[in-house]
């Protein structure tokens, strides 16, 4: 029985990277597989899926009004597909979560959605990571340490122009504006805030 799958993680967890390599374990295996991707990312080109590892794969980009269901109900009737998997998960709605659950449990694929849970204000959950956390039959989480110590990191800090931000807009895409020093850094609880800002 095909399940859904919510794989999440701090920034720079190699959340992109895993997807990549799942996506690699199903190409080898000459398994038909899909890679969606929110377009609202553009920190990387149209319709591919880049890790800070470097190494990329071909995906479909969507927008918000997108019926995922739809969309992979008509590619399955087309060439079956054996995977379904959805990067920067967190930018999907809640109706696309419940999109995907349907994926699952009415077509019978294994879907895998990868991304952030928390943003970095007061670390809050993205709709879509708090419908996947509702809709998921899996939950799993890729473990990362802290930036500026061993512990665990559990939330994103981003910092502007040297300073940590912890109001604003909930989706801020980064490594985008050149016209300012913004970075977004994993971090432990302690260090959320407690910085080590240099």
């Amino acid at each position: 029985m095909a399940q859904l799958y919510y794989r999440y993680g701090v920034l720079n967890s190699a959340k992109s990277a895993n997807l990549i390599m799942a996506v690699h374990n199903y190409d080898k295996k000459n398994r038909k597989v899909v890679v969606l991707k929110p377009k609202i990312d553009t920190r990387s080109k149209p319709n591919i899926v880049e890790s800070r590892a470097g190494i990329s794969h071909a995906c479909i980009d969507f927008d918000k009004n997108e019926n995922l269901f739809e969309l992979v109900n008509a590619l399955n009737s087309k060439d079956i597909i054996d995977a379904v998997f959805v990067e920067e998960v967190q930018f999907i709605t809640k109706e696309q979560a419940k999109q995907l659950h349907k994926i699952v449990h009415e077509l019978n694929i294994p879907t895998l959605g990868y991304g952030l849970k928390n943003t970095y204000i007061d670390g809050e959950l993205f709709e879509g990571s708090e419908a996947m956390l509702f809709y998921a039959d899996k939950i799993e989480e890729i473990k990362d340490i802290c930036e500026y110590c061993n512990k665990k990191a559990t939330q994103n800090l981003r910092v502007v122009n040297g300073e940590p931000i912890y109001k604003g807009e909930t989706i801020q895409i980064g490594d985008v504006n050149s016209n300012v020093e913004e970075y977004y850094v994993p971090v432990c609880g302690y260090h959320y805030y407690h910085p080590e800002l240099k």
